[in-house]
């Protein structure tokens, strides 16, 4: 009865860092989308590609501290991991493009957005479960505020590149789960102990994944007569990741 209270728990943590948080991001980018005019369409865009910038160098950065110089099968596991996620990908996408042509499904990006976003915030469940395990409750507490935070805005990121494509409730809900559902994995996987190498792979999924589609975005938004919309939704996009991510290590430092 203790694991299933414990299990619960980690599950309702994970919940309320992740799941929620991107749901409720979600609803409010669906919101803005409908409001706003064409002309911020390339805005949002280039906001969407700005949290993805934040997010590819967070994870890079946290996949590179896993390695180590002389721990060769280390090296293989970040750069295998990316060339699937990255390059894996691309042949993914052109192999859909000989498929059905040129059009390909307007909803292609949003999921692939949610699939790096996902593998990201598996981290941060990993991060959660680990603080809960040691019984660290003021600092699970506060991973759990500052990751909500920094959650939220996702919804943005996953909702920006689908325009004006009309999002069925089935698309939300998988959108949302996918990007949201990690956290709560997390939370329940770090309860076991994770290998740092499975750590690592996880952490290199997510950058390989989030470069395809930030390379994606670019090649779809950033052109002539729209580059400086483009790059102020990048600049506010990274800048809302940022400060977010501050907040969270100043409440974290203070509680150290």
């Amino acid at each position: 009865m203790d694991q299933q209270q414990t299990l619960l728990q980690l599950i309702a943590l994970g919940s309320v860092a992740g799941l929620l948080p991107v749901y409720l991001g979600i609803a409010v980018a669906l919101f803005a989308v409908k409001a706003l005019n064409r002309a911020w369409e390339r805005f949002l865009i280039g906001l969407s590609a700005g949290i993805l910038v934040y997010l590819f160098f967070d994870v890079m950065h946290e996949a590179v501290e896993l390695t180590g110089a002389r721990d060769i099968f280390s090296w293989i596991i970040l750069l295998s991991s990316l060339f699937v996620s990255f390059v894996g990908l691309v042949a993914i996408e052109e192999r859909g493009q000989r498929r059905h042509g040129p059009s390909m499904n307007p909803l292609f990006l949003p999921y692939m957005i949610a699939l790096g976003m996902g593998l990201h915030n598996l981290g941060e469940g990993l991060a959660i479960g680990a603080s809960y395990g040691q019984g660290n409750w003021v600092l699970s507490g506060l991973l759990i505020g500052g990751f909500a935070l920094h959650n939220g805005t996702e919804g943005f990121g996953i909702i920006g590149p689908a325009g004006r494509t009309p999002l069925r409730l089935k698309d939300s809900l998988l959108l949302g789960l996918l990007a949201g559902g990690p956290t709560c994995l997390g939370t329940v996987i770090s309860g076991y102990g994770v290998s740092p190498y499975l750590s690592l792979a996880f952490y290199t999924l997510a950058a390989g994944s989030l470069l395809y589609v930030i390379v994606s975005l670019v090649a779809l938004s950033y052109t002539g007569e729209h580059r400086l919309q483009t790059a102020t939704g990048m600049f506010v996009g990274i800048g809302l990741m940022y400060c977010t991510g501050m907040a969270l290590s100043l409440l974290i430092g203070a509680n150290a």
